[in-house]
């Protein structure tokens, strides 16, 4: 049983350690990407939400290295119950980082696209050209944030609450066992 206590715990701890290096990764993109177009931009508005989704990208950047996971893995002398507990954590912990995704996640940028999108609407505005197509990419934003909520929140919280249920269910198994 340890065995595979520590073999879950490392599992579940690589997935997370993958997962938050490569939305690092997409996040330093995002923040050159946006600080380019910011340098670009026709107007102060339009600079300001490019600007605001750079910011964004270095935040999320900084909020999944500083609090994307606990430390997991105690040291291999521990007991299964330490293993045990210490995976119950974690299971915890990206439960409450997933639950609030649309926090710190998506409404940073999510605002600077905004702006983004009412200075390009000026823009348009000023050259006398209509600005309704903006609302096209207003809405396919939209749609794709509400998207990556609905992953996160919806289907990634029911994964982690799936595997942590097995394992109190192994927990309290083990528990009747002794009894």
């Amino acid at each position: 049983m340890l065995t595979i206590a520590i073999q879950r715990a490392n599992r579940f701890d690589h997935i997370i350690k993958v997962r938050n290096w490569v939305e690092c990764g997409a996040a330093a993109l995002v923040t050159v990407l946006f600080g380019i177009m910011a340098w670009r931009a026709p107007n102060a508005l339009v600079r300001a939400g490019d600007l605001v989704v750079a910011a964004s990208g270095l935040w999320i950047g900084f909020y999944m290295l500083r609090f994307g996971r606990e430390a997991l893995i105690p040291a291999p002398d521990r007991s299964l119950s330490d293993y045990q507990q210490g995976l119950l954590r974690e299971y915890e912990h990206q439960i409450r980082l997933l639950k609030n995704v649309k926090y710190w996640y998506l409404l940073p940028p999510y605002v600077g696209l905004l702006l983004a999108s009412a200075g390009t609407v000026m823009a348009r505005a000023a050259e006398g050209r209509p600005g309704w197509p903006e609302l096209i990419a207003v809405a396919i934003y939209t749609a794709v944030f509400g998207g990556v909520w609905w992953l996160n929140e919806g289907l990634g919280v029911r994964k982690v609450q799936r595997e942590r249920s097995l394992l109190l269910e192994e927990i309290h198994g083990a528990m009747g066992d002794r009894l």
